[in-house]
């Protein structure tokens, strides 16, 4: 079996179906009736068996060990809810010990940081919160490092550590940030992590300061109302113009919404109750009584008004169910064409990241010419490179693709469009007196489908592992002559597993020892890929990265999100009436990594950045 071949996905899909069931709920699976347990945990069992057996073929380490994960997961947290409700299930009793299935816990008590968000945590620990307070106390007195004895402890399961380690290393990023952002916000809560008593005395000494300071104390608790109202304010308008564009099964979420602004405000209210009760000062406990009073009525007329507008929005609905009713069928004649358009996307785009891209023939050209200019824009005179000096001693431009087969079907116009895939190729030679001269073959290659660009006009999938790795097959032919550094710009980016193999140790000795170094450039978001210890392919980075107007992209995210926040997408076309389509693809790819949104192109639809779980 060749370095780049793999085993069957689709196969190792069906397999963890059950598996990610029990991944989904977490620990909340120990709800679920013993006998549906016990029955996942035979499919579980049965499928690892068979995963490990071979079924779906061989994959590389990286993702073996990541199905693997998977699988041990799955069955500890099953494993740990037969324990956890004293039930007496022999195939998962001494499956796992009690240290395993105590780090498990541990690590998955911190799955609140996957449904909250960071303006939600600071809120808890505004509240302080005693459960999010209770895992930063325990998280900030030494889990870390105690996790880390777990994941190097070679008595647990290394599959299970894989996935431990997964987990907490996505958790611990949140709450790390959770502790900077509240350290900076609240001036008491580092004390709170560390001397719980502390604490307690701190807030004794403050009340003591505000009795001394009657007037001022009054103003700030006025001002903390105020506060109040104007967030319960800046809320409420909010509700009320999303309601005005609600659809029917919005209208309960957007109650339960405004149910929680109002189950907020009464726990503030309580808060600030207690407080005012503290204070020894009839005259000011009466005072400030009034004010929480005035404040209460009028956060209530605005929580009637919420609920009017919600009445009224239901109405409204209903009275349009009839005309949506006579228009069902036309609809659903309309949803099964953008089905089958969606069929067919997704048949050419086929799996994992296929679809996930939109570039056009024009476009690709343009990509095209603009990284081949530039690229021998570079390599005029001399070329500095690991703080040496390279003559440039030839350099030639061609193309690689042969579009003859498209001369009759494609006009003049469309065939000079589709891409050549056209390769810079530059010899440099080292400059010094003695010595061995050190010379280097450059390839810089623009690499499209151009068969593609020819049949349909445009292209949707990123390239794949197999791509490159023809590439480097090639290249490594070359390399027996001398080193090769091969530099390949992709219009349509590359799938995931690309970057997870050409950063890891194996990539780097591999191909170190052959002579080839591999540098990897997305023309629409900017990214690049190279293995960050092959120094030669490191020093050909500022080469290859596009410069990039950040205040200009700022506003086009936000622009963007704007729009996702009113009705869960953005068309690429929505943006293209404010900023360029180059920025604005730059934009699509840069959210997609940062806030894990999705890019697909829908024919009849068009380019869209949607929020997970739309499509």
């Amino acid at each position: 079996m060749g370095i780049f071949e793999e085993g069957r996905t689709d196969c190792v899909k069906e397999l963890l179906k059950p598996a990610e069931r029990v991944l989904k709920d977490g620990l909340d699976i120990s709800r679920e009736k013993f006998e549906k347990r016990a029955k996942l945990w035979e499919q579980i069992d049965e499928n690892y068996d068979r995963y490990k057996d071979g079924e779906c073929g061989e994959f590389l380490k990286d993702l073996d060990d990541h199905f693997r994960s998977k699988f041990e997961g799955a069955r500890a947290i099953l494993a740990w809810s037969f324990r956890k409700n004293g039930e007496d299930y022999p195939p998962a009793k001494n499956a796992y010990t009690q240290e395993e299935l105590e780090a498990l816990e541990r690590v998955l008590r911190y799955n609140v940081f996957e449904i909250y968000t960071k303006e939600d945590v600071m809120k808890k620990i505004m509240h302080r919160d005693t459960n999010v307070m209770a895992l930063l106390r325990d998280y900030y007195h030494g889990l870390d490092r105690w996790m880390d004895g777990v994941l190097n402890d070679p008595e647990i399961a290394l599959a299970l550590r894989h996935f431990l380690k997964s987990k907490w290393e996505l958790y611990k990023g949140k709450v790390n940030e959770a502790i900077a952002e509240a350290t900076l916000r609240f001036d008491w809560f580092r004390d709170a992590l560390t001397h719980v008593e502390e604490e307690e005395r701190a807030i004794e000494r403050t009340y003591q300061r505000k009795i001394e300071r009657k007037e001022e104390e009054i103003e700030e608790l006025r001002r903390t109302m105020e506060e109040m109202l104007r967030q319960f304010e800046r809320e409420r308008e909010e509700i009320v113009k999303r309601v005005s564009s609600a659809k029917e099964e919005e209208i309960e979420r957007l109650r339960r919404e405004k149910e929680e602004l109002q189950k907020r405000f009464e726990e503030e209210k309580q808060r600030l109750i207690e407080e005012i009760s503290r204070m020894k000062d009839e005259e000011a406990q009466r005072k400030l009584q009034e004010e929480l009073k005035r404040v209460e009525e009028e956060m209530k007329a605005q929580i009637d008004e919420m609920e009017e507008s919600l009445r009224r929005k239901e109405l409204e609905l209903r009275q349009k169910e009839l005309e949506l009713k006579k228009k069902e069928m036309e609809l659903k004649r309309k949803e099964d064409e953008v089905s089958e358009r969606i069929k067919k996307v997704m048949e050419l785009a086929g799996k994992v990241e296929k679809g996930s891209r939109f570039v056009k023939r024009d476009e690709a050209r343009i990509l095209e010419m603009n990284f081949v200019g530039r690229m021998k824009s570079k390599f005029k005179g001399d070329v500095k490179l690991l703080g040496r000096t390279f003559k440039v001693d030839g350099i030639e431009e061609k193309p690689t693709a042969d579009k003859s087969a498209y001369a009759g079907k494609l006009s003049e116009r469309d065939l000079k469009n589709v891409p050549d895939n056209r390769v810079v190729e530059v010899h440099l030679k080292e400059k010094k007196l003695i010595g061995k001269k050190e010379e280097l073959k450059v390839k810089a290659l623009f690499y499209g489908r151009p068969d593609r660009y020819a049949e349909v006009g445009f292209d949707t999938d990123p390239l794949e592992l197999a791509d490159i790795n023809a590439l480097l097959v090639d290249a490594r032919e070359e390399a027996k002559n001398g080193r090769v550094v091969l530099l390949v710009a992709s219009p349509t980016g590359f799938e995931r597993r690309i970057a997870n193999y050409v950063n890891s140790q194996d990539f780097h000795r591999n191909f170190t020892s052959e002579n080839v170094s591999l540098a990897l450039l997305d023309l629409e978001s900017g990214e690049l890929i190279y293995n960050p210890h092959d120094e030669y392919a490191k020093a050909f980075e500022p080469m290859l990265r596009l410069e990039r107007d950040e205040e200009l992209m700022a506003r086009v995210k936000d622009f963007l999100e704007d729009k996702i926040k009113v009705r869960g997408y953005v068309r690429l076309e929505d943006a293209l009436e404010n900023f360029a389509e180059d920025v604005v693809k730059r934009a699509f790819h840069e959210l997609v990594r940062e806030k894990g949104y999705i890019t697909k192109f829908i024919e009849g639809v068009g380019y869209v950045l949607v929020k997970e779980g739309l499509l």
